[in-house]
């Protein structure tokens, strides 16, 4: 799923730019998924940085910061409102976490087009960068281009 179409299938039309979120979401599942960085590695200061280069406005890296956290808090509140959390997170959550754990559950669903827990349940190694010794070498940008045994995004 593109990123930009699941932050508007959460929210609906907005007045709000929604290409900071979006931009984050595809650095993160990039991170994540293709080049094997775990979960508690990924660092939003970074992903900010990457975010304020690609936005085609100029913008500090720190309002990249602010932008991000509260799209991604209008995204929780409205999933948690509507009660779509399992299908957006993958379970039943009254309180679906930190902005950074929000942002990196809609990554794996942008990314994957499956939920958060399922993805951590059936392919845990993804979300701790515990992936075979050849997909981690610097010249495997993307063991999901070469490597059969990780193929899962569709």
């Amino acid at each position: 799923m593109n990123s930009i179409s699941l932050i508007y299938s959460i929210l609906g039309a907005t007045t709000h730019c929604v290409l900071p979120l979006a931009y984050a979401l595809d650095e993160i599942a990039e991170r994540m998924f293709e080049q094997h960085i775990a979960m508690d590695d990924i660092k939003m200061c970074e992903i900010c940085l990457c975010v304020s280069e690609r936005l085609y406005y100029k913008i500090k890296p720190r309002s990249v910061d602010s932008e991000i956290r509260r799209m991604a808090n209008d995204c929780s509140d409205k999933i948690v409102k509507e009660g779509w959390t399992e299908e957006y997170f993958g379970k039943q959550l009254s309180d679906p976490g930190t902005p950074h754990e929000i942002i990196i559950a809609l990554a794996t669903l942008a990314y994957f087009d499956k939920p958060f827990y399922q993805m951590v349940q059936e392919h845990g190694e993804y979300f701790t960068g515990q992936l075979s010794r050849h997909c981690r070498k610097p010249s495997a940008k993307s063991c999901n281009r070469h490597c059969r045994e990780h193929r899962l995004r569709k």
